[in-house]
């Protein structure tokens, strides 16, 4: 949603990610704006399926490595044709009662070739982007 909206300050996304990832999320909108003068919509949750998920050296931490969809967002926000696949982690910390995705990372060498991604779609539709100036994105807030 906060993709779509183009919000890095909702709280939904404030409640689930570390400030340092919601930067990251804002600054690759603000790159994209700038250099071909659109956004990108999502047309539902990213599509992810789950391969290992591994606890770290303490209970508070976790790594869930999986498949992710490659290109799932476009200007138009309408779902691509045919999905493809790559590896990522997503690194887990304990904040209070939830876990909080604090990184992610690409992981090249883990093969997707065989996974079948899970697809929701938004209903209704999202409407496409209508920012057309970096200013309109609103900034991550800090934790």
């Amino acid at each position: 949603m906060a993709i779509n909206r183009n919000d890095f300050s909702r709280p939904s996304l404030n409640a689930t990610t570390a400030y340092d990832l919601r930067s990251r999320l804002y600054g690759a909108s603000l790159d994209r704006l700038t250099n071909s003068g659109n956004t990108e919509v999502l047309p539902g949750p990213l599509p992810f399926a789950p391969v290992e998920v591994t606890d770290g050296a303490d209970a508070s931490v976790a790594a869930v490595r999986g498949c992710v969809a490659a290109q799932w967002a476009s200007t138009e926000g309408t779902p691509p044709e045919t999905l493809d696949a790559r590896g990522i982690e997503y690194r887990l910390e304990r904040d209070g009662d939830a876990r909080v995705v604090t990184s992610t990372s690409n992981l090249p060498d883990l093969d997707c070739s065989t996974i079948e991604l899970p697809v929701a779609l938004f209903d209704p539709a999202p409407e496409p982007s209508t920012v057309d100036d970096v200013q309109k994105i609103v900034r991550p807030t800090r934790d």
